[in-house]
């Protein structure tokens, strides 16, 4: 695992994402019902360069999650009595260049946090399963094995 100073969001961070493939594109990439791009534009947005230009609506969206996982940061951590850190890591698995933004990590355990912002289908699917949502859990799995966590 190569540990990355970079910023989320930043020109150094979208540079490295676009010679990766991501955790936040797993649940597209199996073809997941429930992520956020279908498996078909993932591939066309893959094969040619092309992203869709960010919205206000959805960076306002991403602003919200950044802001609520820093604010849940610290409570995780008095919870597993371990501080965490966001980090963006990268890893070649099976000659797959794989990359994983992570809301944070510990710097000894092998543990990870992810934060999700809270929505209708994420607290059903929790309380009728006692799991994360599949299109989430791509990710975790993707975070998982780059980490070693």
């Amino acid at each position: 695992m190569i540990v990355h100073h970079v910023t989320q969001g930043s020109a150094e961070w979208h540079a490295l994402r676009a010679q990766h493939r991501c955790a936040s594109d797993a649940a597209a990439m199996m073809g997941d019902p429930g992520a956020y791009e279908t498996r078909d534009a993932l591939l066309q947005r893959l094969a040619t360069g092309i992203a869709p230009e960010i919205d206000e609506a959805t960076q306002r969206r991403f602003d919200a999650g950044h802001a609520a996982e820093a604010a849940a940061r610290p409570l995780v951590e008095a919870m597993i009595g371990e501080e965490l850190y966001p980090v963006v890591v990268t890893d070649q698995i099976a000659g797959m260049p794989l990359l994983a933004s992570l809301d944070g990590l510990p710097m000894i355990s092998r543990r990870l946090y992810e934060h999700k912002l809270i929505g209708a289908a994420r607290v059903r699917h929790l309380a009728e399963h006692g799991e994360p949502l599949p299109s989430d859990t791509w990710q975790l799995e993707q975070q998982l094995l780059v980490t070693g966590a």
